[in-house]
């Protein structure tokens, strides 16, 4: 997709020869000039600042970007609390929510059907350059409205001008395979209302992370389902070798599926950062894609 033309010589450095240059200044309140002049100095990876931006006859922006700043939403999560301390590590301001306003956080409940999410979150997340959200539920009464609500707040976050919006979803394989599952409908039909929502607001800026499933931490659990860190680090050294690898691309439905090697959090943390940042690719539905991404920041 970002190759040239193959009757040209291509001298352009690659794509992540970009994003390693560009992400320590985008990241830095006083790097936005040097990660614009990098961009400028290589027109054709262009595609990197997003469509429809004002600019000059030259082709230079007529400002320079604004210091990043990131709504989290669900930041004390399993994987919300991931991105928080992933943005802490890199010097990003961010904003971050929970449903009761613990620690510091904003209050914000999906599952309070008096509040208008798409108000709320236009409210809390001006001054954002990104919203982030990491917010599920699976096998509860809410899960519908839980796992919608990403989408609700994504014409919030709109309507006050946010730039990115990376949301934490589900892989389609996964959706696929559960189809048939009538206890699953409403977490899924959450999550790919929240996904179609974020797709329309946010076209030429949105990032969905898409894992089969994700592990770590230092506690089993079954709802939601956890794997603890050392158990989960066996079984993805394990998936992801090549034989399973391979073995997994030809298994049908819910086999593929299970052997298909989980995520560790800290790497889905770290490709919804990259996302925010925009450094990552719109879809990351794959353990490579996700993991790669990771790698940017």
């Amino acid at each position: 997709l970002f190759s040239s033309d193959s009757h040209q010589e291509d001298t352009t450095p690659s794509r992540r020869d970009f994003f390693q240059a560009a992400k320590s200044s985008l990241v830095a309140g006083t790097g936005a000039a040097a990660a614009a002049s990098i961009l400028l100095s290589n027109p054709n990876l262009a595609f990197a600042a997003g469509e429809g931006e004002e600019s000059t006859a030259a082709g230079e922006p007529i400002s320079a970007p604004t210091k990043k700043k990131v709504l989290v939403l669900g930041g004390t999560g399993f994987v919300g609390s991931e991105v928080c301390k992933k943005l802490n590590a890199l010097g990003v301001d961010y904003i971050a929510t929970s449903r009761d306003g613990r620690d510091g956080t904003v209050a914000l409940d999906f599952t309070d059907s008096t509040l208008n999410v798409a108000s709320k979150v236009e409210d809390i997340a001006k001054g954002c350059t990104a919203v982030i959200s990491c917010i599920g539920a699976i096998g509860t009464s809410d899960d519908k409205a839980v796992n919608s609500g990403t989408g609700l707040a994504s014409i919030g976050a709109k309507a006050v001008g946010v730039q990115k919006f990376v949301y934490v979803s589900v892989a389609p394989e996964v959706r696929d395979s559960a189809g048939g599952l009538a206890f699953l409908k409403n977490y899924m039909d959450g999550k790919a209302f929240s996904e179609d929502s974020i797709k329309s607001n946010f076209s030429n800026g949105y990032t969905i992370i898409a894992p089969t499933f994700i592990y770590g931490g230092d506690k089993f659990a079954v709802n939601p389902p956890r794997v603890a860190d050392g158990y989960g680090s066996l079984v993805e050294g394990l998936l992801s070798s090549g034989p399973f690898r391979a073995l997994a691309g030809v298994s049908p439905g819910i086999i593929g599926v299970a052997l298909e090697p989980p995520v560790k959090v800290a790497n889905v943390a770290g490709a919804a950062v990259a996302g925010a940042l925009g450094l990552s690719q719109s879809v990351l539905d794959t353990y490579d894609e996700i993991n790669e991404a990771a790698g940017l920041v």
